[in-house]
């Protein structure tokens, strides 16, 4: 159990810069001082990007980091010259944003601390204007450290094709080590070792995943896109809660503004959650916070199915369906419909709208029983039977999915189809990959690429079925499912052009040891104007 803090104790010791430095115990998983996690950048503008490091100086005091951006990798053309302060107040972390470069080229940078010593050297590239006829970018998601090493981000790191990296969340878990996974893999230790809820625990996570070298070279190598999702709070996260945030924890809101702050701190993300990056004028990509700005409480579907017919009547008519219901609330609703129908009008050629959860149904098959080993213990049975019930009544099973917000859903596809543009949904959270193609009364309106975690298990934990029979049963009980993989771990990467766009699923051998080796893939492609993929 977490021993009691006391409040003005711990902002009296942060602001003496007593808790900088790291702690004896986790100077194992990086230095107690210098430059201890990389650089990084993120948060792309035209001209402009946002520059970042930890620096812990050996006292602890707040120091003044000289930063350089240069033409060249050895530093040699410096272009432009920043200042950013490390100190207490922000755990050693310093961010700068720096404008008035060059649009759309690879630019390198490094800090120096006022003793000299100087971090890696960083690239990084800004966003491009005007007439862009080519861009890939690599999306990945749910990297729960303990599960296993960060092969994706090692493989991503290593390619020479990749312009800009959106991270779809879950890029921490908040769990306390040894409740999931039960067993931390050797050499996969986080801190602290209690569930996070106050601002110094989430920091620390986040230093202990940012010590993996494979993560440390993605940023060091790329601007990133960063959204949370629910994991950077505390599991099944809404506007006004989480399933994983019990009352002795504390008040819901000092929990989520310590986490909120620390995602900024790490990952440079900007006070507002939903924002627009056009990348010149072929992609206009916007960001969505579909799980705590606006979102409503996920309803209890298993309840529902507890109370048999009666109960499984209630909850067709009851506030599943109700008009009101949301999941990004109502400023941010008219916001994305006012920026697609501005993309599209404005000659952007293709729109993609980068948000957290999977947007596709997926229901249940009648004989999904069959995919469970012959001694599945009772939880996974009744959770099957239970995917099964729903199913029949036309109900599918992920509730803290779009699936749960049918209304809100169709608010968000009525959006796309009035502007008339190519929209792209990509969505993480399921640690699977996953192929839709949706419709709005019968008409085409938008593709949706599903993209594998990184590490975090998926439908394998569970079912012991050959993937191939699990894909068929998905396929031909999910309405506008057009392929999906439930067994690895990887990412995928995006590749727009003028008239197509083309996703590639990557799959990591293995996530047991270090390696870059990938198994076999599968990529689609989105013609212009058709509104719907190809699987090739």
């Amino acid at each position: 159990m977490r021993p009691a803090i006391d409040r003005r104790a711990f902002l009296a010791a942060g602001a003496a810069g007593l808790l900088l430095p790291v702690r004896p115990a986790l100077a194992r998983l990086w230095p107690a001082s210098g430059f201890t996690h990389g650089v990084a950048s993120g948060d792309p503008g035209a001209g402009a990007i946002t520059l970042w490091t930890r620096y812990a100086s050996v006292t602890g005091a707040a120091a003044e980091l000289k930063l350089e951006v240069a033409e060249d990798e050895a530093m040699s053309r410096v272009i432009a010259r920043a200042t950013a302060v490390a100190g207490p107040e922000t755990w050693g972390t310093a961010q700068a944003r720096v404008s008035g470069l060059p649009d759309g080229r690879w630019l390198w940078y490094r800090f120096t601390a006022p003793d000299g010593t100087q971090s890696r050297v960083g690239r990084t590239k800004t966003l491009p204007a005007g007439r862009l006829d080519a861009l890939k970018l690599a999306v990945f998601s749910c990297s729960n450290r303990p599960f296993g090493h960060f092969n994706a981000y090692a493989h991503a790191a290593a390619r020479d094709d990749i312009d800009a990296v959106i991270h779809l969340g879950d890029y921490i878990y908040e769990y306390p080590a040894g409740t999931y996974p039960d067993v931390v893999m050797p050499g996969r230790e986080i801190a602290p070792a209690d569930e996070i809820i106050i601002i110094d625990d989430y920091r620390q996570r986040y230093a202990s995943y940012r010590a993996d070298p494979a993560l440390q070279a993605l940023h060091a190598r790329f601007p990133m896109i960063a959204i949370w999702d629910d994991h950077e709070f505390a599991n099944d996260t809404w506007k006004g809660g989480a399933q994983n945030h019990q009352d002795e924890e504390g008040v819901w809101s000092l929990r989520r503004d310590a986490a909120l702050k620390a995602h900024r701190e790490w990952l440079m993300s900007p006070e507002r959650p939903w924002q627009r990056y056009d990348f010149g004028d072929l992609v206009s990509v916007m960001t969505l916070d579909t799980r705590q700005s606006g979102r409503d409480r996920q309803l209890d579907l298993n309840g529902a199915l507890r109370g048999g017919k009666d109960g499984i009547k209630a909850f067709l008519s009851g506030e599943w369906q109700t008009p009101g219901r949301t999941l990004l609330g109502a400023e941010q609703e008219a916001w994305f419909a006012s920026e697609i129908a501005s993309a599209v009008k404005s000659g952007q050629r293709w729109q993609l709208i980068a948000q957290q959860v999977v947007m596709g149904d997926l229901f249940t098959p009648k004989n999904a029983l069959e995919w469970l080993a012959p001694n599945a213990d009772e939880r996974a049975q009744n959770y099957v039977k239970g995917g099964i019930a729903a199913a029949q009544a036309g109900i599918p099973g992920a509730q803290d999915m779009w699936s749960g917000y049918p209304q809100a859903r169709r608010r968000l596809l009525q959006a796309m189809a009035a502007a008339g543009g190519d929209p792209i949904v990509i969505s993480g959270d399921s640690h699977n990959a996953w192929a839709f193609n949706h419709a709005l009364d019968g008409k085409p309106v938008a593709t949706e690429f599903g993209v594998s975690s990184v590490t975090s298990p998926g439908y394998e934990s569970a079912l012991v079925a050959d993937p191939a029979v699990i894909r068929a049963g998905l396929l031909q009980s999910s309405p506008g499912l057009q392929w999906c993989d439930t067994s690895r771990r990887g990412y995928l990467t995006l590749g727009f052009g003028a008239n197509q766009t083309r996703c590639d699923w990557v799959f990591m051998d293995t996530i047991r040891t270090v390696s870059t080796a990938t198994s076999a893939g599968q990529a689609a492609v989105v013609t212009r104007g058709k509104r719907q993929m190809t699987l090739v």
